[in-house]
């Protein structure tokens, strides 16, 4: 189950307010979290800690007729720093964030995961 985040905003009239970060996945040196306002997802980053550098990579969903403003891109990257980077506690000398705009078309899994998956759920519902 994602581990769920909340922050308040830390910066007046505020673009993103009451962010959400639903840990997707984690390693030892990276982490990957849906972003969402209220209730929406809106966005997902991935992080990737190396030693004086933080890597990450935002894609930010809107509508192609919904340009995401340098303004916005910036209070984001500000949210994210401080709320996700600043906060696993290792040491950086730089957060390099490239951004995406763009949507969900898909998730794919191998064949052999999703029939596993499948009848491990089929069989605990039988032994209920």
């Amino acid at each position: 189950a994602p581990v769920g985040i909340r922050r308040t905003p830390s910066v007046q009239n505020s673009h993103f307010d009451h962010l959400h970060y639903d840990r997707i996945c984690r390693t030892s040196h990276s982490e990957s979290y849906l972003i969402s306002q209220g209730e929406e997802p809106f966005a997902r980053v991935e992080l990737h800690f190396t030693e004086g550098v933080v890597y990450g990579l935002l894609v930010v969903e809107r509508g192609s007729d919904q340009e995401v403003t340098d303004d916005e891109i910036e209070e984001l990257r500000n949210h994210i720093d401080m709320d996700l980077v600043e906060t696993a506690d290792v040491p950086r000398d730089d957060f390099l964030l490239t951004v995406y705009q763009g949507r969900e078309i898909a998730t794919y899994s191998d064949p052999e995961f999703l029939e596993e998956e499948g009848s491990e759920e089929e069989n605990g519902a039988s032994q209920s």
